[in-house]
């Protein structure tokens, strides 16, 4: 077996670890910071495009969803908490996989293969 083929296994052998271990930070994901549903989160977003846009939405899906304002008022900020805590963990466990990928990189190079 010659470098490339060798580099080319630790390469995929790396990146096999890397997409299992990410997938399972994912996986904790909901339990640290709970859950949403589509139209919690699109409440959200509307929440954020302001107070008309967040009427609108609401109006235009009350039947469907069964929800008005007062649901929405004692919603929102436990919506919007989760959502962020989301957020911020996903970014975490992207960074955490950059880092390991970075330092796995800089040891193949080292090591001169």
């Amino acid at each position: 077996m010659n470098h490339l083929e060798t580099n080319a296994r630790l390469a995929l052998a790396l990146v096999g670890g890397l997409l299992a271990g990410s997938a399972s930070q994912a996986q904790d994901v909901p339990n640290r910071c709970g859950s949403v549903t589509v139209m919690q989160r699109r409440v959200v977003e509307r929440a954020d495009l302001g107070m008309e846009a967040l009427r609108s939405y609401v109006w235009s899906a009350r039947a469907v969803h069964g929800m008005d304002m007062y649901d929405v008022k004692s919603g929102l900020d436990g919506w919007r908490a989760t959502i962020t805590c989301q957020r911020e963990a996903a970014a975490a466990t992207a960074a955490a996989a950059h880092a390991t990928v970075d330092a796995s990189a800089r040891d193949v190079v080292a090591s001169g293969h």
